[in-house]
C-alpha cells in the first residue's frame, strides 16, 4: 500500500474517531442507537449496483458509515454520516434531520431527506422511485405532512405534503441554486386485509440562475405559479409559453394485502413531465412492480418493469424525461440523478426498458440479498450485486459481495457493528 492511501486511510479513521466521540458526548443520556459499517469495495471498474443507489456516494477502497437515531415522544432525529478515503478523507452527510410530531398523524421536517411520499416502496430492493430514489444524496428540505380521515367514512383516509428544498449550485452551469417545491396528495381505501391507495405527486424545479438565462423568476407570485403549473412568459423561438419552472411528477397506484406476515404488494408509478403525460398520453411509461414478503418464509422477493419508451411521441415538443432545457443539469444533485438510476439526467432523449428483481432473506443465522436487472430493449448484459452475510450476535454482523459490470466482476466485505 502506498504512503498516500495509508495517509488518506489514517486520515479518514481520525475524522471517525473524532465524530465518534463528539456523538457519544452529544447525545449521552439520550434514547438512540448508533450503528457503524465498514464497507471495503472493488474500485477498479464502476460497478452498476455498487455505483447506483448509493446516496450519492462514489465508492472509495473503504467507506464507514455512521448512523444515529434519537426519539422521543415529540421528536425524532436521524444522523448519517459516511466517511470515505477519497480526497484525503471525504465526508459525506446523507439523511440527517429533525422531525417534530405535532400530532401522530401531522409532523414537520426538516433537514436533508429523500422523501414522504411512495411510503409503500422497498427502497433497498427497488430499482428506485421514480421522482426521488436513493441514487443522489438527499437534498436540504423542510416539509409538512399530515393524514386525515373522515369520520362517516372510516375505511377512507388522505395524505398530504407539501416541502421546500435547494439544489446544488453547479459551478458549470448554475450562478444560482434553483429551488424545489414538491406537494403530494394521497386517497387511501383501508380495510382489515387491503390497502389501496391514489396518489399525484408533482415536483418542480424553479428560480436559480444560469449563464445564459441570468436570475430566473423567483418572486411569491413566481412560486404561486409554479404552484398551480401555471404557463410563465412566452420566449422567443418557442410554439407557446410553458409553464413556469422544470415540472415532473407521477400518478402513484398501489395494492397491499396482508395475511398474518404475510405481504402482498402491486405498484404502478405513471412518470409525466407535462400536460400529456399527465393525461396518460405517453402510455404505460414508468415504474411497474410486485413485492411478496414472507410468501417463503423469512423472503421478500421484488420484481419490477420500467419503460420509458413513450416519452417523444409528439415532434416537435421534445418531452426528455428528467432534462430540462432551461435547467439543463437535469433532475439531478450533485450530478447525481434524483429519481430512478436507469433514466440518465443528461441524455435529452433516454428511451429504454428494464427488467428488475431482488431478493433478500434470511436462514438460520444467515442472510443475503440479490438485485439482478438487464435491459430487454437492446441487447444487454445482466447488471447484478450478491451479497451473503452472517449475523454473528445481535449487534455484530459479517458479509461479503460480489458485483459486475460488463465482464469484470469486483469483490467486497462488509462489517456491520451496532454500538447501542
Amino acid at each position: 500500500m502506498s504512503r498516500k492511501r495509508k495517509y488518506q486511510i489514517n486520515n479518514l479513521l481520525q475524522n471517525f474517531v473524532i465524530i465518534t466521540f463528539l456523538s457519544n458526548t452529544m447525545l449521552f443520556s439520550q434514547e438512540n442507537k448508533l450503528s457503524m459499517q465498514l464497507k471495503i469495495n472493488p474500485v477498479d471498474s464502476e460497478y452498476f449496483w455498487l455505483e447506483k443507489n448509493n446516496y450519492g456516494i462514489k465508492p472509495s477502497d473503504l467507506n464507514i458509515y455512521t448512523t444515529w437515531k434519537l426519539n422521543n415522544k415529540k421528536n425524532n432525529y436521524e444522523i448519517n454520516i459516511v466517511g470515505s478515503n477519497k480526497d484525503g478523507g471525504k465526508i459525506y452527510i446523507g439523511e440527517t434531520y429533525i422531525k417534530h410530531n405535532f400530532s401522530d398523524k401531522t409532523f414537520l421536517r426538516a433537514g436533508k431527506y429523500y422523501r414522504d411520499f411512495s411510503t409503500y416502496l422497498n427502497d433497498q430492493l427497488s430499482s428506485g422511485n421514480m421522482l426521488i430514489s436513493h441514487n443522489a444524496e438527499p437534498m436540504p428540505k423542510i416539509g409538512l405532512v399530515t393524514s386525515q380521515s373522515i369520520k362517516k367514512f372510516s375505511n377512507l383516509s388522505f395524505d398530504f405534503g407539501i416541502s421546500h428544498g435547494i439544489f446544488d449550485d453547479d459551478n458549470d452551469f448554475y450562478t444560482k441554486k434553483p429551488l424545489l417545491h414538491e406537494k403530494f396528495f394521497y386517497m387511501n381505501i383501508i380495510k382489515e386485509k387491503y390497502r389501496i391507495s391514489l396518489g399525484l405527486v408533482h415536483e418542480a424545479m424553479w428560480a436559480g440562475g444560469t449563464e445564459n438565462l441570468g436570475e430566473l423568476p423567483n418572486s411569491f407570485k413566481d412560486f404561486l405559479k409554479v404552484f398551480i403549473s401555471e404557463d410563465g412568459p412566452w420566449l422567443e423561438g418557442e410554439r407557446h409559453a410553458n409553464a413556469l419552472g422544470n415540472h415532473l411528477g407521477i400518478w402513484d397506484f398501489s395494492f397491499q394485502k396482508h395475511n398474518e406476515d404475510q405481504v402482498l404488494k402491486l405498484y404502478y408509478q405513471h412518470f409525466f413531465e407535462d400536460t400529456s403525460g399527465f393525461r396518460f398520453n405517453n402510455k404505460i411509461d414508468g415504474l411497474w412492480g410486485a413485492e411478496l414478503k414472507n410468501y417463503i418464509p423469512n423472503t421478500t422477493i421484488l420484481i419490477e418493469y420500467i419503460d420509458t419508451t413513450n416519452q417523444d411521441l409528439e415532434p416537435p415538443h421534445i418531452d426528455a424525461y428528467y432534462w430540462n432545457y432551461q435547467y439543463q443539469t437535469g433532475w439531478s444533485y450533485n450530478n447525481y440523478t434524483i429519481g430512478n438510476p436507469f433514466l440518465d439526467h443528461s441524455l435529452i432523449i433516454n428511451p429504454f426498458k428494464v427488467f428488475h428483481i431482488g431478493i433478500n432473506g434470511e436462514i438460520s443465522s444467515n442472510y443475503y440479498e440479490i438485485k439482478l436487472s438487464k435491459r430487454i430493449d437492446i441487447s444487454d448484459d445482466f447488471k447484478y450485486k450478491i451479497q451473503f452475510g452472517k449475523i454473528i450476535n445481535n449487534r455484530l454482523s459479517f458479509s461479503a459481495f460480489i458485483a459486475n459490470q460488463n465482464n469484470n466482476h469486483g469483490f467486497g466485505v462488509i462489517l456491520n457493528r451496532s454500538i447501542f
